[in-house]
């Protein structure tokens, strides 16, 4: 894992009927790809994501990785139990995101 400088675009997590609206998330990331950003942090804490399934989050962070075309990818991992802290932790690594940013909300 290298060490993520410069800008780090937060794409937000777009929602429809009452889930994630892959197909627009998809769209944002080719958009930054194209952009030139540096990195790209997912997850974080613009949009839906305190909103979202374990399953959901885990999704999430795959459709980042897979489209991010080998941008450095944060998945975020905040959640209000520890438990879940970690299961997103260990969801963030099975999806390849190489770098993860963490939340104060676990206890």
């Amino acid at each position: 894992t290298r060490m993520v400088t410069g800008l780090s675009s937060c794409p937000l997590t777009p929602l429809v009927d009452d889930g994630v609206a892959e197909a627009s998330f998809i769209r944002i990331m080719e958009r930054l790809e194209a952009s030139g950003t540096d990195s790209i942090t997912a997850l974080g804490s613009t949009g839906s994501c305190a909103y979202l399934t374990g399953g959901e989050r885990a999704r999430v962070a795959q459709l980042a990785v897979e489209h991010a075309g080998g941008i450095p990818v944060v998945i975020g991992v905040s959640a209000l139990r520890t438990s879940q802290v970690l299961m997103n932790v260990k969801e963030a690594g099975r999806a390849g995101g190489g770098h993860v940013l963490p939340g104060a909300h676990g206890r």
